[in-house]
């Protein structure tokens, strides 16, 4: 697929992927939550901010919580992964062009 050839494109989808993944294993597993609730929980688990829960979560929403954190910052590093690809690659190519100007 040529759409995923872009590291932009596969970190956002990562990132998507995880957000998505996180908020619909709230709001299924806490059923007092909103979407934006899940989601809002979702954010700020994953950027580690911590302001807390919407609701106190239950015993089993708290080992989702764990696992969210966990597979969390492993799908964020490797997304952290392709930017830094995206942006080593545009340099290096525009590098290798003013070379090529150069000479």
């Amino acid at each position: 697929m040529h759409f995923f050839r872009s590291p932009l494109t596969r970190a956002f989808t990562l990132l998507l992927f995880v957000l998505l993944f996180g908020t619909l294993g709230f709001y299924f597993i806490e059923t007092d939550y909103s979407l934006f609730d899940a989601l809002y929980l979702s954010v700020i688990t994953l950027s580690t901010v911590g302001y807390g829960e919407v609701r106190e979560l239950s015993t089993s929403g708290r080992s989702f919580a764990i696992f969210f954190i966990l597979l969390g910052f492993m799908i964020v590093a490797i997304a952290f992964r392709f930017i830094v690809e995206h942006l080593a690659l545009g340099w290096s190519v525009k590098s290798w062009k003013q070379k090529k100007i150069e000479e």
